[in-house]
């Protein structure tokens, strides 16, 4: 879409259309493996003249070109999906073909630099996130982190100020939350939809990246040694690169993309290849950017600690940084 560093303004607009537009095989960019009740790929995107349509069967089709995400409903009565797809799939789609990497990872604020946590989806992701956000760190994304390379530094562009709590979640970091009649994310599932002010303070603005963590949880006990022991250690560059590209918010979609020139001519030096471009990017955040998995035990007693550890070990990277410089 528009090069790296440029400024966008995004427009969003909403149409009810219940005519659906054919396109030719041959402007197919990726179908999802994951299929509708129909049969159907659930995702789905094809090249325009002017961008990319992410397709939805039977609810919506996004039409995404430069500044201008544009949603014709195609059902009314599933107009609930509107926000889900274009806060999910659709914006970070975009965010990708903007030439940044949009990573399924939280990220806050600590100091001047953004901190990133990144998981499988029963990872903990979300429960670590919002125990930092309780506890003082700002949040800068709750759930797509777009990442890009700026200025010789990788940059994390703040997200949406909203989170997906669980009720068990809301009752443990919503301050009052029994007051509240926050709206669910889906009707078939148990997450709401919070606003981040919430639970915490909120970061408006990119931030440099300090670290991106793996989380990975155990039981106390469970592993030989550990008890409730929180550590971190350092991720090789190889297997980092492995795990960011894993930790894509469409890894799969973005893995089974097809070649296509998207918008026609791009900039000198900016590839036109998403994979390729895509690729390249991730790579230059594992050489710039520390990856660390960060083991803790399960349970939210256990939080402070792992919260001090983090701390302690962004302070023990930032001393490391000075001596170096």
């Amino acid at each position: 879409m528009a090069p790296l560093g440029s400024d966008v303004d995004l427009r969003f607009q909403l149409v009810v259309s219940p005519q659906v537009q054919e396109f030719d095989a041959a402007a197919c960019l990726f179908q999802s493996a994951a299929v509708n009740h129909h049969g159907e790929s659930s995702v789905q995107g094809y090249a325009t003249a002017t961008g990319v349509v992410m397709r939805f069967p039977r609810i919506a089709d996004f039409w995404l070109s430069t500044g201008v995400i544009r949603c014709e409903l195609h059902d009314p009565e599933l107009e609930f999906m509107v926000e889900i797809c274009l806060l999910g799939h659709v914006m970070a789609y975009y965010l990708e073909l903007c030439g940044m990497a949009a990573l399924h990872a939280g990220a806050v604020r600590q100091g001047d630099k953004a901190v990133l946590f990144a998981a499988d989806r029963t990872g903990g992701k979300s429960t670590m996130v919002t125990s930092l956000v309780k506890a003082g760190f700002p949040l800068l994304a709750d759930d797509i982190s777009a990442l890009a390379w700026q200025d010789g530094k990788v940059m994390c562009r703040h997200g949406f100020p909203q989170m997906k709590l669980t009720p068990e979640q809301i009752a443990r970091f919503v301050a009052k939350a029994e007051a509240e009649n926050f709206p669910l994310v889906h009707p078939s599932f148990a997450k709401l939809s919070v606003p981040a002010d919430r639970v915490g303070r909120v970061v408006s603005t990119s931030l440099p990246v300090a670290c991106i963590y793996l989380l990975q949880r155990y039981l106390p006990g469970s592993e030989a040694g550990e008890g409730t022991r929180v550590r971190i250690e350092p991720v090789p560059a190889g297997e980092a690169m492995i795990q960011l590209i894993r930790h894509a918010f469409l890894a799969n979609t973005l893995g089974s993309h097809a070649d296509c020139a998207l918008l026609g001519p791009t900039p000198k030096g900016v590839e036109n290849d998403l994979k390729a471009s895509r690729f390249h990017l991730v790579a230059r955040i594992t050489r710039s950017v520390a990856v660390r998995r960060l083991w803790y035990p399960s349970g939210y007693e256990y939080l402070p600690a792992v919260h001090r550890a983090i701390a302690a070990d962004l302070a023990a990277t930032e001393a490391s940084d000075r001596q170096t410089a």
